[in-house]
């Protein structure tokens, strides 16, 4: 129940953070990042059942975009790709707070490099690959605090559920 609640309000933040965060192309804010794809990486290790977790996550990818970026299945597939990352990067990496940034950092890059190149097949001329790194860095401020909040409060969730 509290990652259901938790993927909710992570979901509502994105809407949230793009309509009084001003974002456009030519000025990107620091207080921008992709809360949902965050929220459904963390909650990762809270699901005990993967194919529950796997069912959230195509779920959840899958309204991120009809509501946020009005594509279908982009989104789906591009969470799905950085999960299996994230996998391989689970049995690398040991799990604690400096870790799970790297890998949240190395999750919305991924993502936004992953759409760069659809959008570039695709022909779309307005985002060019000067844009990219400035977009990702920039990225990064929100994505280390939104992760540390997140990782600091679910890890002691999940402590008072053990006790």
């Amino acid at each position: 129940m509290i990652q259901a609640i938790y993927l909710i309000l992570s979901f509502l933040l994105d809407g949230i953070f793009s309509n009084y965060i001003n974002f456009n192309i030519s000025d990107i804010s620091y207080f921008k990042t992709i809360f949902t794809l965050i929220s459904v990486i963390l909650i990762n290790e809270h699901f005990y059942n993967k194919k529950k977790y796997i069912i959230t996550l195509i779920i959840i990818s899958f309204i991120f975009d009809i509501v946020y970026t009005n594509t279908f299945i982009l989104n789906t597939v591009l969470f799905i790709i950085i999960y299996l990352i994230n996998i391989y990067l689970d049995y690398k990496l040991t799990n604690n707070i400096i870790t799970t940034n790297i890998r949240m950092i190395l999750s919305i890059s991924i993502y936004h490099i992953l759409t760069y190149i659809i959008l570039l097949l695709a022909n779309y001329n307005n985002y060019t690959i000067y844009l990219l790194p400035n977009i990702i860095i920039r990225n990064i401020p929100m994505t280390i605090i939104y992760t540390t909040i997140s990782y600091i409060l679910l890890k002691n969730i999940r402590i008072k559920a053990i006790k």
